[in-house]
């Protein structure tokens, strides 16, 4: 495996220390387990101006380019409860093809004034655009042949997405005191944008490739199945606000809340290619189809903090949330906009002066109204009634000495759903009450811990272990649970940073998600880190 990943950063003044610049750059590829790659590049840059004592006004600007090989995975065995994928298939297979990436590419312009009129009073102000571009061509899902059991069917998905966002902000923050000390903030939000979305989709089993010996190679010919496009406009309007009330050092309130104003229109139109011809001159109703949807929410947040020591800590929060969804069911109407309230207790207790710091909380969140995939070709959804989620986590964060550093967590989470009801094609209705929600394990753990040297080399070692997850709404069949152990070499001298990292260092096999099908962990890997302050 290969990895590399030089950071930059130029940072100075231009003529007077009034106006300051700054720019970054990064690039960073790898090549390694299942021929897999990735090539990321990023370069930003911020012009600051202090146009006076009280106000700033700064320019940010980025662009990303991203080029990814995507992974189907391994093809699920035909009695997963057994074995997840077929025995005797290599973890190293790929059945991917030669053709298939994923390209993105994206920018953000940013103008902001930062403007301070009293001690007690400041306020910021910015308009953002940040462009986005995916291209995406891949095999999917595997399945096994019903002529050849050493063949394997792919399915494949090309799309286009290029989404325009603007936002715009206005946020004030204010110092007051009526009887206690109130650190109030609130603002106006503006977001838009257009979203264009073309897709291609292509028979099962369009493509076909050898089970136990795959070769990655140019796609064969695709029959096209259908071709749509989509359009998505959104445009929303939102006022917040938060206070924090100080009624003593021991006892502090925190207030929020949140307006939004929400409107979607959605548009889909089948073309014949995707040189947008449709696929009827002048395009018929059958093939065009517009929905709109909107929302007034309000949603809010409440918190008490209570600090009868130093270095001691409780506090209890209960907040709601509303989450706007741009997917429509299987009757072509939209989604509602999924629903969420949360509860939680926690505390935090310091020692040796903060060196020593234990983290706990408990709490308990109910989603209502979930948006659920339920068939990929094409994608459809359909809405569960409520998931509730409960559990607890506890981190410790030990610095006791400059040279050595101890890191750990653990968490354990109930995820069930309370109420979910799908209807197949033919009628058939199944109830998933009770089930767990794909990919969230019960039960997490981490360390990590490390140790410097006064020459700068350092040495870390941590372990990971995540509890088995439902693979599937049904639950018919569980991704096995694992626990890895990694290590780290590094050395610091002047503005250079050199790590060697190893994962895995057993050499464990495991597997880390389902979807769309089974997909290996990577064995044991080095990871080879350069990184540079200029």
């Amino acid at each position: 495996m290969v990895h590399i990943e030089p950071p930059s950063g130029l940072p100075g003044p231009i003529g007077a220390e009034s106006i300051r610049y700054r720019i970054d750059a990064a690039t960073s590829q790898y090549k390694g387990f299942r021929q897999n790659s990735y090539a990321l590049n990023n370069v930003a840059s911020s012009l600051e101006w202090d146009i006076s004592q009280k106000h700033t006004l700064s320019l940010f600007s980025g662009k990303t380019f991203d080029f990814t090989k995507p992974d189907a995975g391994l093809p699920k065995s035909k009695n997963p409860k057994i074995d997840l994928v077929e025995p005797g298939i290599s973890l190293n297979n790929n059945y991917n093809t030669n053709d298939d990436y994923l390209k993105s590419n994206s920018g953000n312009f940013k103008i902001q004034l930062d403007s301070k009129f009293f001690n007690i009073l400041s306020m910021k102000s910015f308009i953002s655009y940040s462009p986005q571009t995916y291209y995406y061509f891949a095999a999917e899902d595997l399945s096994h042949s019903s002529i050849d059991k050493n063949t394997i069917e792919r399915d494949h998905l090309h799309f286009e997405t290029k989404r325009s966002p603007l936002q715009g902000t206005v946020e004030l923050n204010w110092t007051f005191r009526t009887g206690f000390r109130h650190k109030l903030l609130s603002g106006y939000e503006y977001h838009w944008m257009v979203s264009r979305h073309r897709r291609r989709y292509f028979p099962q089993g369009a493509t076909s490739i050898n089970i136990q010996y795959p070769k990655i190679e140019p796609v064969q010919p695709l029959p096209e199945n259908f071709t749509d496009r989509k359009t998505l406009y959104q445009q929303m309007h939102s006022l917040y606000f938060q206070d924090l009330m100080e009624f003593s050092e021991i006892i502090k309130f925190l207030l929020g809340g949140r307006y939004d104003s929400w409107i979607r229109e959605n548009r889909t139109e089948k073309l014949y290619d995707l040189n947008d011809n449709y696929v009827s001159r002048p395009a018929s109703s059958f093939n065009k189809t517009r929905t709109q949807s909107d929302a007034k929410v309000f949603t809010y947040r409440v918190g008490l903090i209570y600090q009868p020591l130093h270095y001691y800590t409780t506090y209890i929060g209960y907040s709601i949330a509303f989450i706007p969804v741009t997917f429509i069911n299987t009757s072509g109407k939209q989604l509602k906009p999924e629903m969420g309230e949360q509860i939680e207790i926690g505390q935090r207790i310091e020692f040796a002066k903060g060196k020593v710091q234990l983290t706990g909380a408990l709490f308990a969140a109910k989603k209502y109204d979930v948006a659920i995939l339920i068939n990929s070709r094409p994608p459809l959804y359909d809405q569960a009634g409520e998931l509730r989620t409960n559990g607890y986590e506890f981190n410790i964060d030990f610095h006791l000495t400059k040279e050595w550093s101890f890191k750990s967590g653990y968490a354990h989470t109930i995820a069930e759903w309370e109420s979910f009801r799908l209807t197949d094609s033919k009628g058939n209705e199944t109830d998933y009450k009770g089930n767990r929600p794909i990919n969230v394990p019960r039960n997490t753990a981490n360390f990590w811990t490390t140790y410097t040297f006064s020459s700068g080399f350092g040495f870390g070692l941590g372990g990971r272990y995540v509890d088995s997850i439902a693979a599937n709404n049904a639950n018919s069949f569980f991704i096995p649970p694992y626990g890895l152990y990694d290590v780290s070499v590094y050395y610091k001298y002047s503005y250079y940073y050199f790590q060697i990292n190893c994962t895995n260092v057993s050499n464990k096999r495991y597997f880390i998600s389902s979807i769309p099908n089974p997909t290996p962990g990577p064995p044991r890997q080095f990871l080879f880190t350069v990184s540079g302050k200029f």
